[in-house]
């Protein structure tokens, strides 16, 4: 009996390899499992553009320009230019460091992995903070908005927050799942935003009228002019904060990077394919609407004067085209495709503090993996949860723009410039794999010069006598920054204050520019990759990289040493790896 059950379990093994393959094969099959694949990657991306795309801002970004009127899409496809050559810096950098964590992975590697790279990641965390979780709780206050059509009464402060709440929590609720679930369930959340799309555009060019696009007199009256001001400056500057907020997420994915099938493959295609994509999608919406509701019979409803609560610009829209009642099952969708571009949202950032954490930047207890769902960083994402909260009290207006200037600064013109600074400083050949961005530099100074253009714009009452003095906000909330990060690179001797961090900066460097450094870069790549280290595949690489770099280094220096010193000195090291990993 006993040696039958074991012949029996024999032949079911060996099924079970012919049937899927060999045991790194099922390993792999396993691991892939428990990743987003490149179609749901693509939906995390596009969910995050659309639900704040267009079907918000149409109204407030033809509002924004002096005379309001439809040439503010001059400074709406500038801004659509800019993101889309910003694609191109996500796609080069996602793919050579796959990690979760998305720019504060990047900025560390691109400005020096323990050096100015500290002080940029922590520059990211720092702003993310405040703007991250109070850019998700303005999207469930926006779902809140959007109900008005319903009831004007939504918009009364205890209706608002009791949406805007409940939503957080049913979305978190949504969240704290395996990947395989969260991954559906976004794919749902996609085909219902791909309907209110195509409808869009079907039911606005079905009922288009040219004359509705005609600019108002004086369009670009004020010549050149300056920014808060009039004239084609003024125009564009406003416009482009719109277009930049609309098509932000076509790199959602990177933040989970770790956690998706074929990185280096799937985080270029999906960055870059969908924000060209959507960006060409978002003009033919505003064609779309504008072509066919007349721009002024809504405007005014936007505007700070008026005293009622102005319904979705896509109710009056719908109501517009079909009738009203069709206009409340479309106001209905419009409200969940928000609730998905929030979604996705939530999901990239809840990998942040997990990043910062596995690199010692952040509390430790948030570098913590569920055991019930492999793939889900549940700490962190309780943590991101929780400071989205309070946002969902307040009125969140001057912040936004302030967080948002920041990190125009930060993530976007700051990883341009590191790209560029890392391509000059690291050889070709001691890059990490990866796509590389076609007829580079250009797109990085494409970018580089709209974005900064967006930024030196912001609200001013120093430089353009702005009533609201955002630049201001974000350039002081920046510059606390570097003096929280240096008072507590201090207290815990840290660089640039730890005496061992520089002599093993210049020991990195010498190394680096050695003739041995490829042998040992190949030697740490199987070191890190055989180690046991949990959650390797969403971990930064540089870091098992780096240590294995110390091992590998104090080995073949204790060579010159007696035999009993090099086993002892090649064991300390080894088990110092060991323990700070």
């Amino acid at each position: 009996m006993t040696h039958g059950s074991c012949e029996q379990t024999e032949v079911h093994g060996a099924d079970i390899e012919d049937a899927k393959g060999s045991p790194s094969e099922v390993k792999q099959q396993a691991l892939m499992a428990n990743k987003y694949s490149l179609l749901q990657a693509i939906g995390f991306n596009t969910m995050n553009m659309f639900g704040t795309g267009p079907l918000i801002t149409i109204p407030y970004c033809l509002g924004s320009v002096y005379p309001q009127g439809p040439q503010a899409m001059l400074g709406y496809g500038i801004a659509c230019i800019a993101c889309s050559c910003d694609s191109f810096v996500w796609g080069e950098i996602g793919s050579m460091w796959p990690s979760c964590g998305g720019s504060y992975v990047y900025l560390r590697e691109l400005y020096g992995f323990e050096t100015w790279g500290r002080l940029a990641s922590f520059m990211y965390i720092w702003q993310f903070l405040i703007s991250g979780p109070a850019e998700v709780a303005s999207g469930f206050v926006a779902i809140a908005e959007y109900m008005v059509y319903f009831s004007p009464t939504t918009l009364s402060y205890w209706p608002r927050v009791a949406i805007s709440v409940g939503s957080l929590f049913f979305c978190a609720g949504l969240l704290h799942r395996k990947v395989d679930d969260v991954g559906r369930t976004t794919l749902i959340f996609w085909f219902i935003t791909l309907f209110a799309i195509v409808f869009t555009l079907v039911a606005g060019f079905t009922d288009w009228h040219p004359s509705n696009l005609e600019l108002p007199d004086g369009a670009f009256s004020g010549g050149f002019g300056r920014p808060g001001g009039k004239g084609i400056v003024a125009a564009v500057s406003a416009a482009t904060r719109f277009g930049v907020y609309d098509m932000t997420g076509y790199y959602d994915v990177c933040f989970m990077g770790g956690r998706v099938q074929n990185p280096r493959r799937t985080i270029p295609i999906s960055c870059i394919s969908t924000c060209i994509i959507v960006g060409c999608t978002y003009i033919l919406v505003y064609l779309a609407v504008l072509g066919h509701l007349p721009w002024q019979n809504f405007i005014d409803m936007y505007s700070d004067d008026y005293s009622g609560n102005p319904p979705g610009i896509m109710s009056l829209f719908t109501e517009s085209r079909i009738n009203k009642e069709f206009a409340y099952f479309f106001t209905a969708i419009v409200a969940i495709t928000i609730f998905g571009s929030t979604y996705s949202m939530l999901c990239g950032f809840g990998y942040l503090p997990y990043a910062a954490a596995k690199d010692g930047l952040f509390f430790s207890t948030f570098a913590h993996e569920s055991e019930r769902h492999p793939g889900l960083a549940d700490r962190s994402l309780i943590l991101v949860v929780l400071l989205t909260l309070p946002w969902c009290f307040f009125s969140l207006d001057v912040v936004i723009d302030a967080m948002t200037t920041c990190l125009v600064l930060v993530q976007f013109v700051g990883q341009a410039v590191g790209l560029l600074y890392y391509r000059w400083r690291i050889p070709r050949t001691d890059q990490p794999e990866g796509w590389r961005m076609p007829l580079f530099p250009i797109p990085c100074i494409i970018q580089m010069l709209i974005f900064f253009f967006i930024w030196i714009s912001s609200d001013s009452a120093i430089l353009w006598g702005s009533e609201q003095p955002i630049l201001e906000i974000a350039v002081c909330f920046l510059l606390l920054g570097p003096v929280v990060f240096f008072a507590r690179s201090r207290q815990h001797q840290e660089w640039p204050f730890s005496k061992l961090d520089v002599e093993m900066s210049e020991a990195q460097g010498d190394a680096d520019n050695d003739p041995q450094a490829k042998e040992i870069d190949k030697e740490a790549e199987v070191w890190s990759s055989n180690s046991d280290v949990p959650l390797a595949s969403c971990d930064v690489p540089q870091q098992d990289k780096e240590m294995a770099k110390v091992s590998i280094l104090d080995g073949k220096m204790a060579s010159d040493m007696l035999p009993s010193e090099s086993t002892a000195s090649t064991n300390d090291a080894t088990n110092s790896s060991h323990v700070s990993l």
